[in-house]
């Protein structure tokens, strides 16, 4: 019997959770997370994020054999390399290696130093030096914090005055290493690898919805929807993009701190086999996590262990996907404590990972904040997938329920 502990809340931390027990019903698993919605599949601790002391204590006491960070300030606090130093199995990346998926400026400079191709870009640490870089880009431009906070602390700006505005208004705060790029048009898409520090191997491509409204408007955000696997591309850019980790791993190796755990790696198609990297991501994200999961074929812990004890890349040359395509759904509220009713109605409540929300002691659910939780369907093809997926929205309902309508409503 393995005893789990996943560090951190949100979707994609409660889909981690799912797929492991339905692989192993025999684990206990944890969560590190505040959550409120009760499960039979896994136990809510209230343990922070950054308390590594009360998670070791926690994971020692419990007999845990495998503890899985997900939540970015878990690596922030470095929980890898405290773990590992006090004789814990722990799958995810040390905050060093980590760094370039954290820290959204020296992610482009890594992306640079190994000439990668990403759109133009500054690093600045003072107002005066980004307006400047802005009197020679092409609009619109992307203006964002180096530390990925709130979706206030980023906007693609249209126009030079916009983005002088929202420049005055992060430095007003004290921010510095704010990152400027122009914006680069296209199809957003991520690929998921699993990494044991040398090698890596892909999970899934993922087709990403970024912009908070149908069409692509409102703000630019992580994601509000995806589907999976990604069709649209190509098997050159898929090798292509794969060769790239392998480089990422190997300096990242050379620096001393090896990548364990998984690597996602954000891109858009620009043209025919042709892409730009935007950034990378430190694990699945809310929005796609149970998408790509629900497609693995194989036992995951297996591949976690394998990492952890060196014998991932002698023991698997691929991962084994399903033939099913998965859609998937962010559900916002525009105003908390709402009740959110039809979720009996719901195919299988096992397809919705809930993100902030609580439950009352006569079992209903209520919004807590602006994203409530993640709802996907699988199904043998994409359309049956989107139809499911919004058969299930419809019997949704709460005042100031938002989410896109228009996801893989063209592909």
């Amino acid at each position: 019997m393995n005893n789990v502990l996943i560090v951190g809340s949100g979707a994609a931390a409660y889909a981690l959770a799912k797929k492991i027990y339905n692989q192993n019903e025999s684990c206990k698993i944890y969560i590190a997370s505040n959550s409120l919605v009760k499960s039979d599949k896994y136990e809510c601790i209230d343990i922070r994020a950054q308390d590594l002391t009360g998670l070791l204590k926690f994971a020692i006491d419990n007999d845990i054999d495998i503890t899985i960070p997900v939540s970015q300030d878990a690596i922030c606090a470095d929980i890898v390399s405290f773990f590992q130093a006090n004789g814990q199995n722990i799958f995810g990346p040390a905050k060093q290696a980590a760094n370039i998926a954290i820290n959204k400026a020296a992610g482009k400079k890594f992306l640079y130093k190994i000439h990668a191709q990403t759109s133009k870009f500054g690093v600045f640490d003072k107002i005066q030096q980004a307006q400047e870089w802005l009197g020679s880009a092409n609009f619109p431009v992307t203006i964002r914090s180096c530390i990925e906070n709130k979706q206030a602390d980023r906007l693609v700006c249209p126009t030079k005055s916009l983005a002088n505005e929202f420049l005055d208004g992060l430095f007003s705060k004290g921010e510095t290493g704010v990152l400027a790029e122009e914006f680069t048009f296209g199809h957003n898409f991520t690929v998921y690898y699993i990494a044991d520090g040398y090698s890596a191997l892909p999970l899934c491509s993922v087709g990403n919805y970024k912009f908070e409204k149908d069409g692509d408007g409102g703000y630019l955000t992580n994601g509000v929807g995806c589907f999976c696997p990604d069709y649209k591309i190509t098997d050159v850019i898929q090798t292509r993009v794969s060769n790239i980790v392998k480089n990422v791993l190997a300096l990242i190796e050379k620096n001393g701190d090896p990548y364990v755990g998984i690597l996602g790696i954000d891109c858009t198609v620009t043209g025919e086999d042709k892409f730009f990297i935007n950034e990378f991501r430190s694990f699945l994200q809310d929005y796609d996590a149970a998408a790509v999961l629900n497609l693995i074929d194989q036992d995951i812990l297996r591949f976690f262990h394998a990492c952890i004890e060196g014998y991932f890349s002698d023991d698997y040359h691929q991962i084994e996907i399903s033939h099913n395509s998965c859609v998937s759904a962010l559900v916002k509220s525009r105003k908390p404590c709402e009740l959110i009713n039809g979720l009996d109605l719901v195919e299988n409540i096992d397809d919705i990972d809930f993100i902030s929300v609580k439950q009352a002691e006569d079992g209903g659910i209520y919004t807590l904040s602006d994203e409530c939780f993640v709802i996907t369907r699988c199904a043998s093809t994409l359309s049956r997938a989107r139809q499911y997926l919004y058969e299930d929205l419809s019997v949704i309902s709460f005042e100031g329920m938002k989410y896109r309508k228009d996801i893989c409503k063209c592909d």
